[in-house]
């Protein structure tokens, strides 16, 4: 699997526990910062259709604003029911520059 990075934000330009919007090659994701680790999930919930992006981070979890539903800012598994999941991203940072990687990550 090739990977196709893009240039989504600048460093700083999402804060410890937020998440902001971002889209890659028409993909709508949720950009945040879990402690000191990017994540990218898909921007809506899997649920109603909550937008992620007003949602909260909090100890490794995404919480969708709706009706709180907690995945996991690593696998995009949910807290409690694990057949349901967000598509995750793979995120890097290469100087100043945040990338994300368009092709599903792997689940595991």
């Amino acid at each position: 699997m090739s990977e196709q990075w893009r240039a989504v934000a600048k460093v700083g330009a999402v804060k410890p526990g937020d998440v902001i919007p971002v889209t890659v090659d028409g993909l709508e994701l949720a950009l945040g910062l879990d402690g000191e680790r990017y994540f990218a999930v898909q921007r809506r919930c899997v649920h109603r259709g909550g937008d992620l992006t007003e949602g909260i981070v909090s100890r490794g979890h995404i919480i969708c604003p709706n009706h709180a539903w907690r995945f996991s800012t690593a696998t995009g598994r949910h807290a409690d029911a694990s057949e349901y999941c967000l598509a995750t991203y793979s995120v890097r940072v290469v100087g100043d520059t945040i990338e994300i990687d368009p092709q599903l990550k792997e689940s595991t």
